[in-house]
């Protein structure tokens, strides 16, 4: 049995006298595509927000490959191997594809890549990584195509696409398919079966489909707190669940 790469114990977050997260515990087992859902307020963007180090919980502990980094800064989390995508995409619109993943894969060696007054052609500057990324997310065409003129689901996976340049061991994605129409879907779906060769995933949606096809085990949150967690089956056989989010028709 695989051991846990990540590892939340009894995290709380508070603001005031509101409670965002109540001692939730999660172990995200290395190889796996684990999911956290709950109906709107249950807290999981907070949770993420402490697992990626924008937030500081008020108590609890993060261990991530047997590291406690709950007191780390955002910015080191990367650099230990935490990959992250966000609910509202953060591309910058008027480079193209190609563009932003060089730049995502430039900001892995600050001192390497981000030299102005060499030609951007210079020993490749990330070209290689970030076309032979292009390919994997099935963009070759889109390369030169600025980031506005793409549709939101080909932004979406392009997203994942920059946080995978960090090569990451553990890839935090927070709603990959939001926004996405039903057709952009599939793809993404196929994206992350993909993925699951090469690193850990941690994911946070809505899309039930997607969970219940990708998911190895979910968590399933309301009110700050975890009321269920197993296999996707398991969870939606949850009489919990189905009150609080999933609905008798799940």
């Amino acid at each position: 049995m695989s051991s846990s790469l990540l590892s939340v114990i009894n995290l709380t977050k508070k603001y005031g006298d509101f409670y965002a997260n109540t001692d939730v515990n999660l172990n995200v087992k290395e190889g796996s595509i684990h999911g956290v859902i709950g109906p709107n307020g249950a807290g999981k963007t907070t949770l993420f927000n402490s697992l990626a180090g924008s937030t500081k919980p008020s108590s609890g502990k993060i261990i991530f490959d047997g590291q406690n980094i709950e007191h780390l800064e955002q910015y080191d989390r990367p650099i230990l191997g935490i990959g992250r995508s966000f609910q509202v995409t953060s591309l910058f619109p008027d480079l193209t594809a190609l563009e932003n993943l060089r730049l995502a894969s430039q900001a892995q060696e600050p001192a390497r890549g981000f030299v102005f007054w060499h030609g951007i052609t210079r020993k490749g500057f990330g070209q290689r990584r970030a076309l032979h990324m292009l390919h994997r997310l099935g963009l070759d065409k889109q390369a030169q195509t600025p980031i506005k003129a793409l549709s939101h689901g080909q932004q979406r996976i392009l997203e994942v696409g920059m946080a995978l340049m960090s090569e990451p061991s553990l890839l935090l994605l927070d709603e990959p398919t939001s926004g996405m129409g039903v057709d952009d879907i599939p793809q993404m779906i196929n994206l992350l079966k993909q993925l699951r060769e090469e690193c850990t995933i941690l994911l946070i949606e809505h899309n039930i489909r997607l969970v219940t096809e990708v998911c190895d085990q979910v968590t399933v949150l309301q009110a700050g707190k975890v009321i269920s967690e197993g296999t996707p089956l398991e969870v939606s056989q949850d009489e919990k669940v189905k009150t609080a989010y999933l609905g008798e028709g799940i």
